[in-house]
């Protein structure tokens, strides 16, 4: 049976009328969360009868079923009329940043920018698109200026301060990391963006802190694990950094980059049959991350000293 014989069984409504229901059904599938069922009546709706709302409740049910690639065609086309309404010049910069379209996403905030210079939402896709065109200091420029208008967005201040972080400028990043835990402390990329600015500018204790804090509120959390492994060795905790690989292992026990860390400790804490087991199940989980080399070894553990001078994550 056809998707339209299903919805509409024997009878005979005519196009139109099929066409307002499908629409109807989309709406309500859209409303329910039904994503994937919404884009396949408002299609069919589009299929029947041509209808500019519609295809703008298509474009909305593709852009939340993750079809960015799909939705910009509509939204271009929206684009193109004289009464487009910012908002959905907004979307399409946005969808241009997606696709990593970034002179388009530049190119359509800075319209938004010419028709209102205090538009807060086209500053951030500005500065969006200057930071991955490499052009760092234009992205500060507009990210302040964004925040002056709107103190609390906390998407802008994220950016900016991955901005600064990637400029160096770890004091000022550090800022807008302490603002953003300040304003969500369970929000973990917040945390992980803190506690890396932490570690990097010698504050190594509050970075371990606030590592031991992101595997409190998620002991799930690969990169805490590896970061604070990584703190632990640097401050030679040899013990605590066993103790967190041990439980990441045993809570996953595919987790092959612990195993792997977890071996380079025990290396160094002469542990040589502990280091060779734990190095084979790195190996097993992920071969294509540290591959023994051809002809090399015949027996993973007998050339324990020789792979951990190479391979081991701490350089023992």
């Amino acid at each position: 049976m056809s998707f339209l014989s299903s919805l509409f069984g024997t009878s005979r409504p005519d196009d139109t009328q099929k066409a307002q229901i499908l629409r109807d059904d989309g709406v309500r599938a859209m409303q329910m969360g039904e994503i994937p069922y919404s884009v396949k009546c408002l299609k069919a709706s589009l299929e029947l009868r041509p209808d500019a709302s519609t295809e703008g409740l298509l474009a909305e049910a593709l852009l939340r079923a993750g079809e960015t690639a799909e939705a910009l065609p509509i939204l271009e086309k929206f684009a193109q009329q004289p009464d487009c309404s910012p908002l959905l010049r907004h979307t399409l910069a946005r969808t241009y940043g997606r696709l990593e379209m970034y002179d388009k996403e530049k190119e359509t905030a800075q319209a938004l920018l010419d028709a209102n210079a205090e538009d807060a939402d086209a500053l951030f896709l500005c500065a969006e698109a200057a930071f991955a065109l490499n052009d760092p200091f234009t992205a500060v420029a507009s990210l302040t200026r964004c925040l002056q208008i709107c103190e609390e967005n906390l998407e802008a201040r994220a950016l900016r301060c991955r901005v600064l972080a990637a400029m160096q400028q770890w004091k000022e990043a550090l800022e807008d990391a302490n603002a953003l835990a300040t304003a969500e402390p369970e929000n973990e990329t917040f945390a992980h963006l803190r506690a890396d600015l932490l570690a990097k500018t010698g504050r190594t204790n509050e970075a371990i802190e606030t590592y031991e804090q992101l595997r409190t509120l998620n002991p799930f959390d690969r990169e805490a694990v590896l970061r604070l492994g990584e703190l632990y060795v640097a401050g030679s905790l040899f013990d605590k950094a066993l103790a967190l690989y041990d439980e990441a292992i045993d809570l996953d026990p595919t987790f092959a980059e612990a195993w792997r860390c977890r071996g380079g400790v025990r290396h160094h804490l002469h542990d040589e049959a502990g280091a060779a087991d734990d190095l084979k199940h790195a190996l097993e989980l992920a071969p294509a991350n540290e591959v023994v080399p051809d002809g090399e070894y015949s027996n993973v553990e007998n050339a324990m000293n020789d792979r951990y001078r190479s391979l081991n994550p701490y350089g023992f």
